[in-house]
């Protein structure tokens, strides 16, 4: 029970990987018991059962890409508050459709470069409202660089409190790498 219980705290008690991060999950071996004959934290990730599927039936989830997301949790887990971790969650969500739809033309990561510049934010690119004087919530990924706050209504009298949260370059990475299975 600890370590069913360590590794769907690791998860959120939801699916590992990122474009899915459904419930209910299930446990899931990387390398095959089989092989390893014994149940260690580092051999399994949380999955729901059609990721599980995916993985051990159908072979469209590679176990190279199931490591790295074990390993991405740990990365995440580490840094990043719960907060932060559910905004890059919603991004991770979004970055599908959104990359499919710009597919045609490019990838969207290499479109926004080239309108935006490396540094620059992607309004427009799913951006979410924080409440005035709720930055804090979202400090590791300000000081990361990942996303930015710019104020509703910037110098404005009796204009609404609060702003945008925006990804930056470096934040489009960072999404692009979690939903590639890519190390971060």
């Amino acid at each position: 029970m600890p370590l069913q219980r360590a590794l769907l705290v690791e998860a959120g008690h939801r699916c590992a990987i990122p474009t899915c991060r459904q419930w209910p999950t299930e446990f899931a071996h990387i390398k095959p018991y089989r092989q390893v004959l014994e149940h260690t934290f580092e051999n399994i990730i949380v999955v729901c059962p059609t990721c599980h599927a995916r993985y051990d039936n159908t072979k469209e989830i590679d176990r190279k890409s199931m490591l790295q997301y074990k390993q991405n949790l740990a990365v995440l887990n580490g840094r990043y508050t719960e907060v932060e971790r559910q905004v890059l969650k919603v991004y991770a969500k979004m970055w599908v459709p959104m990359e499919e739809a710009h597919s045609e033309k490019g990838s969207l990561l290499d479109l926004f470069r080239e309108a935006m510049g490396e540094n620059h934010h992607t309004f427009g690119f799913g951006d979410i409202s924080v409440s005035d004087g709720m930055w804090w919530l979202l400090s590791n990924l300000i000081d990361d660089e990942i996303v930015t706050i710019t104020p509703y209504y910037s110098g404005v009298e009796g204009a609404p409190p609060g702003g945008v949260v925006a990804l930056t370059g470096k934040g489009l990475e960072l999404i692009r790498r979690m939903v590639a299975a890519e190390p971060l």
